[in-house]
């Protein structure tokens, strides 16, 4: 790893500058510009935002590729860091520059080590994650082919900086997005016989979602069915002549995912022959479940017991990350999602989100040990 530059102020200056999905273009040439300085190998990259380094190893093994993805969220930040965002109404709220210099980091590291290294270590700076398509934007250039196992940190807020979340098996949910438009007839609220009222049909569809029956989903698996936003109507006298609802479907399970939006697809169905209305859906499939590998997740307990570093079990949280989408069942591939405490303190896309950057020198030694061989 590189001595002389120092990365914490590094640090600041991504944080300070956030960039949202797709528009990471001072992100991008700062990433290029250092991995220029230090001398890292860059294989050209498909899309406008983003940079892929690669460290060749001088002994045989497998390719690895480490995702940091690089973007920002519409937040206005209220955290009073010294170093806090100069770009107005933009945040890096979700700790994407950690790992963004986590990621400058260990591809420093393990360039410096290359006679240590075995097989080929890419690292991805991935742009828009948090628009989800930013991963599948990737994965469609092709560039990921050829890579047999996919390594990504995030931050966790709930837990001390420094600490190694791992587990095996799910670790980030699949997201799904629903909007129903419901559409009835309008009619003054004094007459409301003379219409038809697409409120009631909101409510009572509401209702149905957030008490979804477990009756086709075995109840030990862990999902949820979220209503988030009801809108319709812009008059207290005028019954409105359509209204909108949409939400989210989180879990763990890809089957009970395909079962869950059937279930809503028939119920979407039997309320427009109830009430007599129209209703039209508009599904968002989002990010596939992120599933550990076990022989991975084993390598990392290693690596983390020689180390001398914390670890912990995390806590099961329905957060989804577009990193799942790297690596599916049908695909052959290996992954490994692992969390690391950035302190405690306030959550995720909050606007006094606040990451630990000290953290660094944990992750970013423990992600060099870890990418350094292939078993």
């Amino acid at each position: 790893m590189s001595t002389s530059r120092d990365w914490l102020e590094e640090f600041k200056w991504f944080h300070s500058h956030p960039e949202v999905g797709f528009r990471e273009y001072e992100t991008t040439i700062r990433i290029r510009q250092i991995l220029q300085e230090e001398g890292i190998e860059e294989i050209p990259f498909p899309l406008e935002t983003g940079a892929l380094a690669v460290i060749r190893g001088t002994k045989p093994g497998n390719s690895r590729l480490l995702r940091a993805d690089i973007d920002a969220l519409p937040v206005k930040e209220e955290s009073g860091l010294p170093y806090a965002s100069v770009n107005e109404g933009r945040m890096h709220a979700c700790g994407h520059d950690i790992h963004i210099v986590n990621g400058l980091m260990v591809a420093s590291d393990l360039n410096g080590r290359r006679d240590e290294v075995e097989g080929t270590v890419y690292v991805l700076f991935q742009p828009g994650e948090e628009v989800v398509d930013g991963a599948r934007s990737v994965i469609r250039s092709g560039i990921t082919e050829g890579i047999d196992e996919f390594y990504a940190i995030h931050v966790d807020p709930a837990s001390e900086a420094g600490m190694l979340g791992l587990k095996s098996g799910g670790i980030t949910a699949s997201v799904d997005r629903f909007h129903f438009t419901v559409t009835g007839e309008s009619a003054h609220a004094a007459m409301p016989h003379q219409g038809n009222n697409p409120i009631h049909v909101l409510t009572d569809l509401a209702k149905w979602l957030d008490s979804y029956s477990d009756s086709k989903v075995n109840a030990f698996t862990s999902h949820v069915v979220t209503v988030a936003r009801i809108s319709a109507g812009n008059a207290w006298n005028v019954i409105p002549a359509s209204g909108e609802l949409e939400g989210t479907v989180r879990t763990y399970d890809e089957a009970a995912r395909a079962v869950i939006k059937s279930e809503i697809e028939g119920a979407m169905r039997a309320f427009e022959k109830l009430y007599g209305v129209n209703i039209s859906l508009d599904w968002w499939d989002g990010p596939h479940v992120t599933m550990n590998d076990e022989a991975l997740y084993e390598k990392a307990k290693r690596v983390a017991d020689r180390l001398g570093f914390p670890t912990k079990v995390p806590d099961d949280i329905m957060i989804g990350d577009d990193f799942g989408d790297y690596v599916t069942p049908e695909s052959g591939k290996k992954s490994l999602y692992i969390r690391i405490g950035s302190g405690v303190g306030e959550t995720y896309h909050h606007p006094r989100f606040c990451a630990d950057p000290t953290m660094l020198h944990t992750t970013s030694r423990f992600m060099s040990e870890l990418l350094l061989k292939d078993a």
